[in-house]
């Protein structure tokens, strides 16, 4: 990563804290609320491949440590398997910018790394992350991924443009090699 794009991500992520303490954890639905920060390492994997993906997600889930009441650690783990495995399959995928499919995984990352942090509370010791609390945070999870994707994947497309490779792979997009 450039120095450029770690200003640029830093600045996305600080945004995105903030956007998160100040609006988005008043948005309470059955007593969850939308999560953008995990939306953040899901767009960066599925912007810029596994690797930049993993940094991004670790970036995020170290600033959203911040303001939880969960041991600390657990955001970053869970938020850098997110963005890894975004990446990872972003990269698997063919070679298609499709912008709606590229929402819809991310928004099913941001889903699936909400089950993922609610697993790891739960073996953490922490009563009450499993239940119906689990379901409701889900929905609402997903939900607000679905409205906030698109704006997250386009400001991660920004953090990352400019790097060289975009997803780290060996055969140049929408093309052979030769």
């Amino acid at each position: 990563m450039t120095a450029s794009s770690w200003v640029r991500l830093v600045f996305v992520v600080a945004v995105g804290l903030v956007f998160q303490v100040a609006v988005l954890d008043d948005v309470t639905v059955f007593g969850a609320h939308p999560d953008v920060m995990i939306l953040v390492a899901a767009c960066a994997g599925m912007a810029a491949g596994p690797q930049r993906g993993a940094i991004a997600g670790f970036t995020a889930g170290l600033a959203a440590d911040l303001v939880v009441n969960l041991p600390y650690g657990l955001s970053p783990l869970t938020f850098v398997l997110v963005g890894f495995g975004t990446g990872l399959l972003r990269a698997n995928l063919a070679a298609r910018d499709v912008e709606s499919t590229e929402a819809a995984t991310c928004v099913a990352a941001a889903a699936a790394g909400t089950l993922f942090y609610a697993l790891l509370g739960a073996l953490t010791g922490r009563s009450g992350m499993l239940g119906f609390v689990t379901v409701y945070a889900l929905v609402v999870v997903t939900l607000g991924a679905v409205v906030l994707s698109w704006p997250v994947l386009r400001s991660l497309r920004w953090v990352f443009a400019g790097s060289q490779d975009r997803l780290g792979l060996a055969v140049p997009r929408g093309g052979s090699a030769v």
